[in-house]
């Protein structure tokens, strides 16, 4: 457990970080809950200060020191370049499967959800073609405050990446606007041919008003509109679950060999999860000192360099692998 504890005081440390830098509200979450246990006192306790105030358990048993292994891992996690918070959610509207959840305004004042499809403009904000007969249409045209949630297109469970934006949404009247939104959408959704009905309307988030992002465990902010908005989506994204699939299902050692050379941590499982110009999240097992496995836990891995598209993400995971296996042959006399 002592590997997870380091691993949360270290994305901890990064949350703070990106504080610093103008990301307001960051929430730090558990990191593996379901493998660690309940324990509230656990991100107080990471911090040295906090060492100092309650230097033992609270069932008395010693508290020990970080292994030089699990401060190399530390170490790395915080520096590990990452996208910004806005790059990441910027990225995944764009790059989403055109569904979420539209959540509106009742005239009862109650909120309700409804699963729609929906297309980025060129800010990143979302269109939609709704029927006059759908509620939220009904509930739009007389209220415009609303939201829509949308995860990212793997999502599985609390680990995966969603966000959720907040505005007012307003039926688009303009036809020049209206036909350039259905261009747009219909590229989403080539199938979506009941746009062009008259009893289907035009609407999009004219306003952005608050951004709620999530990328998982231990990473979670509140972005301001602007820095949505000013964000672009990143371009290796666009193609990183083709990667990321073709590494698992047939280079899955060369995963390993990778984090276990970057940080010194020898993997049963390593699979990777997202992929991006800087570097790549992976989710790994590692065996503990008692002879289990651990349960999956996540790792960002860093890139030597910036990836500018496709070949040279390849490149980049190709010296990595090599550079990792040649630091495990022994040394020529």
């Amino acid at each position: 457990m002592a590997l997870f504890s380091i691993l949360l005081n270290s994305m901890r440390t990064q949350t703070t970080q990106q504080l610093a830098h103008g990301v307001t509200r960051a929430r730090v979450q558990p990191l593996l809950t379901t493998v660690m246990g309940p324990r509230p006192s656990l991100r107080r306790r990471m911090t040295v200060k906090a060492k100092e105030e309650d230097p033992g358990h609270k069932d008395n048993r010693p508290r020990r020191e970080p292994t030089e292994q699990e401060m190399r891992i530390m170490q790395y996690q915080q520096n590990a370049p990452k996208l910004s918070f806005a790059e990441e959610a910027k990225s995944l509207v764009s790059y989403s499967n055109g569904y979420g959840v539209i959540s509106t305004v009742a005239p009862d004042g109650y909120p309700g959800g409804a699963v729609v499809m929906f297309a980025p403009d060129e800010k990143g904000l979302p269109t939609f073609f709704f029927s006059t007969m759908s509620s939220h249409t009904q509930d739009l045209l007389k209220g415009t405050k609303a939201s829509i949630t949308i995860k990212t297109t793997d999502f599985k469970g609390a680990s995966d990446a969603r966000v959720n934006l907040v505005g007012d949404i307003e039926q688009v009247t303009s036809d020049e606007e209206k036909k350039a939104l259905k261009e747009s959408f219909l590229k989403k959704h080539p199938g979506a041919f009941w746009v062009e009905f008259g009893d289907f309307l035009c609407f999009s988030m004219k306003e952005l008003k608050a951004v709620r992002y999530v990328g998982g465990f231990a990473r979670a902010a509140s972005i301001g509109a602007a820095d949505y908005i000013g964000a672009e989506p990143d371009p290796i994204m666009a193609f990183a679950d083709k990667i990321a699939g073709h590494m698992n299902e047939d280079h899955e050692d060369a995963t390993k060999a990778i984090v276990e050379h970057e940080m010194g941590l020898e993997c049963e499982t390593a699979q990777i999860k997202t992929v991006d110009r800087l570097g790549m999240t992976v989710f790994v097992t590692a065996k503990q000192p008692d002879g289990s496995v651990s349960s999956p836990f996540k790792l960002r891995i860093g890139f030597p360099e910036e990836a500018a598209d496709r070949p040279a993400v390849r490149n980049i995971l190709k010296d990595m692998t090599m550079a990792a296996v040649a630091a495990k042959q022994p040394a020529s006399s």
